[in-house]
């Protein structure tokens, strides 16, 4: 008898171990970049610069510039780290995936923990957020 529960037991655990695992990876998103996100006419890239580290601060994301038209972002959210590139160009911005731990990124297939994706789109919403009422105040 104890054999039989000791089988059921281990058949069990195969059978619903990987359903699990595919339920994690369903839950998981590409990095997509989010291209062409539009800056005031009226900002310098200075201004446009300093706006973005602010506007990071709100959600703990730290930004520095990197070159004259690339600022660098990462964040630390409990036992995940994320990296992402701020590129600026023809008054817009792009931000693009540069690095990760323990997001369950996976370079071949290209997918990214699903908290990912809204990180970052939180940091373009602040960035977007300070860019404008900059851009009102002028």
């Amino acid at each position: 008898m104890i054999r039989i529960i000791s089988m059921l037991s281990i058949v069990a655990t195969l059978l619903f171990t990987p359903q699990t695992t595919m339920a994690d990876d369903a839950k998981a998103v590409a990095p997509k970049p989010l291209l062409n996100q539009p800056i005031p006419e009226t900002l310098t890239q200075e201004e446009v610069k300093s706006l973005m580290v602010k506007a990071g601060l709100k959600r703990n994301w730290l930004i520095k510039e990197e070159q004259a038209d690339l600022m660098f972002a990462e964040i630390y959210v409990r036992s995940h780290y994320v990296a992402v590139d701020i590129k600026l160009h023809d008054g817009q911005y792009d931000i693009l995936y540069r690095d990760s731990d323990n997001m369950k990124y996976n370079p071949a297939s290209g997918y990214i923990h699903r908290k990912y994706k809204g990180w970052v789109k939180n940091l373009s919403g602040d960035i977007q957020t300070e860019l404008g009422r900059a851009a009102i105040q002028k």
